[in-house]
């Protein structure tokens, strides 16, 4: 299953599909109006019809350990509460040592339809955790009536198996609890303050240049360029968060977004450990692959060009032999989904790079292969989306992946780029491991 980190989500229908506010915090103050702990020793009273589980844990794309929290509650629990006010959620995870992470929703109980009664209400808590083990408590009463339910259910995370990058965990906190954003605050969860820990060893001085395509992909299986982007970026955006928090005393890093079409650099940085994320969401607005641009329409033979143009200014700058010298080896990373370009072949093409002039990588982010079911699929009210469940979910077969052509990987031939395809977070930890390892050799 994959795990969305846009949440926590509430379901009610249309009605009051927006009546929930969270709030992520150790010191919520919700909590200390009530006898959380008392109720959580005591169990379950049973004054409500609902159930508490814990989905797994898989790794995401900020490469943490996210496990997901789903509370379930009987629709009409808040057809018979309407008018009550509200009826809250809190969530509370607790680690080996005793350290508690703490959360709280808010379902307004004033305008509860009657239809909301035919509705299964699911609350999702996502939560980014390292491996351990974890009480989970889960407390919801009217506030109101002042009645309430409360559950606890242990939970184990095992650390990845054969991990390759076994360290990168050390410094994080236990949990961290995430919340809903949009797009693009989604995509890079500013307000997570864990650092990964990433040392970058080389035996002599080198500039790592991190070139990130922020135009729109190629569509694949039908669906759009936008959405295909969007996808990408979520792991990209990501990505480019985790190559900031790289530390090597002998390494610089500097981070490019190009808006391709356009033909303009959206956002540059030279990376101190902290990426400024304002200046890439004005970059990410600026390069919105769903607005047009005439301009740019007009000449669009002129974009593989550009393309190449910007990697041979950031690889092999035109520089005299004393400047060549005195500078650090390069090392250039190129992120990007496939992408499609005019006029390939009429271009001033790339140099052949020397083994001693630098080296390159190319990260392409492909969306996962799709899984065909091979029975018919069963509805199943549980689904938080409404909608069908497989009767069997083993049943499945893998899809051979309709993949986009992609424009890049020819133009960045001469330079006999080290290339990484990436499906998952799992592979794009491997492809990591890897690089961090050849750079420390170079």
């Amino acid at each position: 299953m994959t795990l969305r980190n846009l949440l926590p989500v509430i379901l009610l229908g249309i009605a009051v599909a927006s009546a929930v506010h969270g709030q992520s915090d150790p010191a919520d103050p919700a909590f200390s109006a009530v006898p959380f702990d008392r109720w959580l020793a005591e169990g379950d009273p049973a004054a409500f019809h609902w159930s508490v589980r814990i989905v797994g844990t898989e790794l995401n794309s900020h490469q943490r350990l996210q496990t997901r929290l789903e509370v379930q509650i009987d629709g009409n629990e808040l057809v018979n509460r309407r008018g009550h006010g509200q009826l809250i959620v809190m969530i509370q995870f607790q680690d080996s040592a005793d350290h508690v992470y703490r959360t709280h929703g808010e379902i307004d109980l004033q305008n509860v339809e009657d239809s909301t009664g035919k509705l299964n209400i699911q609350y999702f808590q996502d939560a980014m955790v390292v491996p351990g083990d974890y009480r989970v408590g889960v407390v919801i009463f009217d506030t109101k009536t002042k009645e309430h339910s409360a559950v606890q259910k242990p939970l184990h995370v095992n650390p990845l198996r054969n991990d390759p990058l076994p360290g990168a965990w050390s410094d994080l906190p236990a949990v961290e609890l995430l919340r809903a954003m949009d797009p693009p605050d989604g995509w890079f969860l500013p307000y997570v303050t864990g650092r990964l820990h990433v040392p970058l060893v080389t035996r002599r001085p080198i500039r790592i240049e991190v070139l990130m395509n922020a135009s729109a992909s190629g569509t694949s299986r039908g669906l759009t360029a936008g959405t295909v982007n969007s996808r990408n970026l979520a792991n990209m955006i990501p990505a480019l968060k985790l190559f900031s928090q790289m530390q090597g005393t002998e390494a610089n890093l500097h981070m490019t977004l190009l808006d391709v079409p356009k033909r303009s650099v959206v956002f540059e940085q030279d990376t101190a450990g902290q990426l400024d994320w304002n200046g890439v969401r004005a970059g990410l607005t600026a390069a919105d692959p769903n607005k047009i641009d005439v301009h740019a329409l007009e000449h669009r033979e002129q974009n593989a060009q550009y393309f190449v143009d910007q990697v041979r200014e950031r690889l092999l700058p035109e520089r005299t032999p004393r400047q060549v010298e005195a500078d650090p080896y390069r090392v250039l990373i190129v992120l990007s989904g496939p992408l499609v370009l005019d006029s390939v072949k009429h271009i001033s093409p790339l140099e052949p790079l020397a083994k001693s002039q630098g080296k390159v990588y190319y990260i392409r982010y492909r969306l996962p292969a799709a899984r065909l079911p091979t029975a018919a699929p069963t509805f199943d009210p549980r689904s938080r989306y409404g909608g069908g469940r497989r009767s069997n979910p083993g049943a499945a077969r893998q899809q051979v992946p309709d993949e986009a052509f992609d424009s890049l990987e020819p133009l960045l031939k001469p330079l006999q780029p080290r290339l990484f395809e990436v499906y998952s977070p799992d592979q794009f930890r491997k492809a990591l491991a890897t690089m961090l390892e050849e750079i420390a050799r170079l």
